[in-house]
């Protein structure tokens, strides 16, 4: 059974799956999608071309879907998709996306956190955790198991690496390869999540390897000699293979180290 409060604003058109329960003081608009099983605490508020993966739980005054806030925006139909068993926590805002028939993505099973801000186009992974206050603007990537500490600011474009963890009140203008750990103002690499890695079952063997590689690409005056040497060191390795591939696609330049590093 679907249990809306009689206080919600349920425009027509608006599709809920099973399963939901929709609280006081929601507003969900003509073009939302919600899947089973949702859970919208109060005065949630869910707009434009906006779908709801399956068991979502959002809390207290989060607003999802609406309009970019990009100037650049002409009107036209855009989106936002949200995946499964996500959870987003109060205050929390998702643009829809700015360029005709494009989207914003958030994966599923992520927890954004409190007063979080996901802009126009961004892509998020799956199992992202985006800590209290963090904000993301135009077209940043987060891929997947990244973690955003609260309070950092990221800015148009740049990249988070798979497995990666940024640091709270950290200034990030740059990409971070994966499996790093970022912080600072301005952000520098401290080296490899080790505890994040070690937290999901990755090997020592692995690690290892990942320490290794992150060195040589993180040290060589070039990153195509890093990624040239980081292959050669572990032929056949995926986690390495994902860090070369990762940096060779980097249109904005890697977070290094700082020079007293």
């Amino acid at each position: 059974m679907t249990h809306i409060h009689p206080t919600a604003v349920i425009e027509d058109g608006a599709r809920i799956g099973e399963g939901c329960t929709i609280g006081p003081y929601c507003t969900i608009g003509p073009h939302v999608e919600i899947g089973g099983g949702c859970t919208l605490h109060s005065h949630v508020v869910l707009s434009g071309y906006l779908r709801l993966g399956k068991d979502c739980e959002i809390f207290p005054f989060a607003c999802l879907g609406m309009q970019t806030q990009d100037l650049k925006f002409e009107g036209d139909i855009t989106y936002a998709t949200i995946g499964d068993r996500t959870v987003i926590r109060e205050y929390v805002t998702v643009n829809a996306a700015t360029t005709a028939g494009a989207s914003t993505i958030v994966g599923s099973d992520c927890l954004i956190q409190s007063y979080c801000h996901i802009a126009h186009e961004c892509n998020i992974g799956n199992h992202v955790i985006m800590s209290s206050a963090a904000m993301l603007a135009g077209h940043v990537t987060l891929e997947d198991y990244a973690i955003i500490g609260g309070h950092t600011g990221i800015v148009q474009f740049v990249r988070v690496g798979q497995h990666a963890f940024v640091g709270g009140y950290t200034k990030l203008a740059g990409d971070v390869l994966p499996f790093s750990i970022v912080e600072g103002v301005p952000a520098a690499t401290r080296g490899i999540n080790k505890v994040g890695l070690k937290r999901r079952d990755f090997s020592p063997e692995q690690i290892d390897a990942i320490a290794e590689a992150h060195q040589l690409i993180m040290t060589s005056p070039t990153v195509a000699g890093g990624n040239k040497a980081a292959l050669a060191a572990h032929p056949e390795n995926a986690d390495i293979a994902a860090m070369a591939a990762f940096s060779k696609g980097s249109k904005c330049p890697l977070v290094r180290r700082t020079k007293s590093d």
